[in-house]
């Protein structure tokens, strides 16, 4: 596929073929046997046989030799499905990717500068929160000032990549959308409540198409995987983990639209809150940028394979979120215990 950015060297992946087990044939037992010419009679059996209860013994005899035939078949597929699990992502192609080193990448663009600028921001932020600082005003337009034009520049080039890689990226457009919206919604709720909240419901719907148009791909593939003998059991943890930590998302609104003194109840027994979620969903987007950064590393041949996957998953799902959970512990902060409380609708 020809490309118009650095970042554009693609490999597809070729689908491995699928086999066929032929139906197995199970010689039925014999109706009767023949001696001089006369049926074999068994001891206490009736001395005559009829024509007609022979015929519907035939016929029994003919159902369950089919239905013997159709299980075995049956259960050699299955069997061979489960012998073909891919465990180490082989079937995908990865092997044939040519190595790379970081030094080949073509920094010098757009894509370049964004990184440097998000990563430059998050060793800042980073430092701020291990110090036990809450997010200032101008930190927030700063993180505004990065992330948006990585959303529209990741937005605009994804139509290069293949549909796999698109779907993913595309997602993570309207996830960081999403954070970007949370962001802005909690630092002015106190000042502007009407424009915190509207801003957090079009983050909302935003979410809600990403998340749908994500995991109906996703789940639908590792359905097709498992179809074609190349199903990768390792990609279901991340992939439900993700899922879980979505949901919180669309359970927060809810809580809100419900009681709309609920949030308004958390922040006065949490003080911290606010900045709490603040700092989620700073971490949030600059995890998702990284994240697509190891897809591009992935596909132009530099951190390949199993390791990279390993570290999209640990590294931008299950490390941060034991670094979100780690800052509540300091904070007067609810890291989940919130979504059990109630607001003054149910007092």
């Amino acid at each position: 596929m020809p490309c118009r950015t650095s970042t554009s060297h693609f490999f597809k992946v070729g689908t491995g073929g699928t086999g066929s087990v032929g139906y197995a044939f199970v010689k039925a037992p014999p109706i009767r046997s023949v001696e001089d010419g006369r049926p074999l009679q068994l001891r206490g059996s009736t001395p005559t046989v009829s024509n007609a209860s022979t015929a519907k013994r035939r016929s029994h005899f003919s159902t369950w030799q089919v239905a013997t035939g159709l299980g075995l078949v049956a259960s050699a597929k299955v069997a061979r499905a489960s012998t073909e699990v891919d465990w180490t992502g082989s079937a995908t192609g990865w092997g044939r990717i040519r190595q790379k080193s970081i030094l080949d990448v073509d920094w010098l663009n757009i894509h370049g500068v964004m990184t440097l600028s998000a990563v430059v921001l998050f060793v800042a932020q980073i430092s701020r929160i291990l110090a036990h600082q809450k997010p200032t005003e101008l930190e927030v337009w700063l993180t505004a000032m990065v992330y948006l034009p990585w959303i529209y520049f990741c937005w605009r080039d994804s139509e290069q990549l293949e549909n796999h890689y698109a779907v993913t990226f595309y997602a993570s457009c309207g996830w960081a959308v999403m954070s970007l919206s949370s962001l802005f919604s909690v630092l002015y709720q106190d000042k502007y409540p009407d424009f915190a909240f509207g801003v957090l419901l079009f983050g909302n719907a935003i979410f809600a198409v990403a998340c749908l148009y994500f995991y109906s791909y996703h789940w639908t593939r590792m359905w097709r995987h498992f179809t074609q003998n190349r199903f990768r059991p390792l990609w279901i943890p991340g992939l439900l983990g993700l899922m879980c930590l979505h949901l919180l998302t669309p359970l927060d609104l809810m809580k809100r639209l419900d009681d709309p003194g609920w949030w308004k109840t958390v922040c006065q027994v949490y003080n911290d809150e606010w900045w709490w979620v603040a700092d989620v969903r700073i971490i949030e987007l600059f995890v998702t940028a990284a994240a697509l950064l190891l897809i591009i590393l992935h596909i132009q041949g530099v951190f390949t394979g199993m390791k990279n996957a390993a570290v999209v998953v640990i590294g931008t799902i299950f490390a941060p979120l034991g670094l979100m959970v780690l800052e509540s512990t300091w904070l007067r902060a609810s890291a989940w215990q919130h979504y059990l409380m109630v607001g003054p609708k149910y007092w």
